[in-house]
């Protein structure tokens, strides 16, 4: 690598973030250099942190609130990353409800680093919700959501096309084709996040890419901003589940199954839906979005996996959801007592919270204009 690099990881909730680095951090390791990953979210339950943290990737947080709310906690993060591990590359993801990053904090850092890191902006995008936007099929979510998502899209250094794997060829050569005429003045990547070469592909343009500049900041309506990230439910919970036929495993399946067909059922759409389930030997992420076929194998199938037999298991619950927290507590509620009665395990709910975010009031607002 040239110097560290900071790779701010935006992008929309389900767009892949977290599974990119994931692999990123991977193909550094055998490349023998360090990552360090700075996770984020308006609750204090992250999935993505407790799974970070157990495939050995250097992880802190901020919690309770997005990076330009607490901007001075996440220059303490990565100046922790820096201090304690020495990495050549942090990745740093913000909530995937959050806009305005290149005002809010790419300005911030490079205002305040003098040149100690290179700074990027590289924003994610699941390529089968993109396609809906960019044929003007838009009814995912309100309006006030979209327009979340379609000002993420501006603000990239490098816009990450994602999971191209799950499009069709013709589909991907039309994407190609309206990517270069809508964003023709970006740095445009088309990633499957799963393969080592497109993942190493992205690394190199974030290696590459170099600009100490202000970003140009996007004239943002912060009520509509505000309005949009109010319309999503946060639901956070820990459970744990303990069965007397060592079904604990088979049961946690079950159980994402079952809230993610009855999330769906009542047309709620789904930002995403992120289960850790730890069996005291191993810890297994599955994730749902708002695309059809998303998740997990069945439970039937899992109850092949390794490790299946177990009497106890523990399951992390991160829901962001376009409903009310209220509805999203009790579904969820109403679905672990079903579960219970159906297959007889004890299944117990700790730290159980829901909500919606707070109105973004960014730390500083560093503005360029073009």
């Amino acid at each position: 690598m040239k110097k560290r690099k900071l790779i701010v990881v935006g992008g929309f909730l389900g767009s892949g973030k977290t599974t990119a680095i994931h692999q990123a951090a991977r193909c550094l390791r055998k490349d023998h250099k360090k990552a360090g990953m700075i996770t984020n979210d308006h609750g204090t339950l992250h999935v993505d942190t407790a799974f970070m943290k157990g495939q050995g990737i250097p992880t802190a947080e901020v919690s309770a609130g997005c990076f330009c709310c607490h901007y001075a906690e996440l220059a303490d993060r990565i100046e922790w990353l820096l201090r304690t591990t020495g990495p050549d590359i942090i990745f740093a993801e913000p909530v995937g409800s959050c806009v305005d990053l290149a005002a809010t904090v790419i300005n911030p850092l490079l205002t305040a680093n003098a040149g100690r890191y290179d700074v990027v902006l590289s924003v994610f995008a699941d390529s089968r919700l993109l396609l809906a936007f960019l044929t003007g099929n838009k009814p995912v979510f309100s309006d006030n959501v979209n327009y979340i998502y379609e000002n993420q899209l501006r603000e990239a250094d490098i816009l990450v096309v994602n999971k191209i794997d799950l499009l069709a060829a013709d589909q991907l050569e039309w994407a190609k084709e309206r990517m270069g005429r809508e964003y023709g003045d970006k740095i445009v990547l088309f990633q499957n996040s799963l393969a080592e070469e497109s993942v190493g592909q992205w690394l190199a343009c974030c290696d590459n890419y170099s600009d100490r500049e202000l970003r140009p900041a996007l004239d943002i309506d912060y009520g509509i901003y505000g309005a949009g990230e109010a319309q999503l439910a946060w639901m956070d919970e820990e459970i744990g589940i303990v069965s007397p036929d060592a079904n604990a495993v088979r049961t946690a399946y079950e159980l994402m199954q079952m809230l993610h067909r009855r999330i769906t059922g009542n047309g709620w759409p789904i930002g995403h839906l992120k289960f850790l389930l730890d069996d005291g030997q191993e810890q297994k992420k599955v994730s749902f979005t708002t695309i059809p076929g998303d998740g997990p194998a069945e439970p039937a199938d899992a109850a092949d996996a390794a490790h299946a037999q177990a009497d106890r298991a523990v399951v992390i619950v991160n829901a962001r959801i376009h409903a009310a927290p209220e509805l999203v507590r009790q579904l969820t509620r109403r679905t672990i007592l079903d579960l219970e009665a159906a297959t007889g395990c004890r299944i117990t709910e700790h730290r159980a919270s829901a909500f919606r975010p707070g109105y973004p009031r960014p730390t500083h607002r560093i503005i360029k204009r073009v």
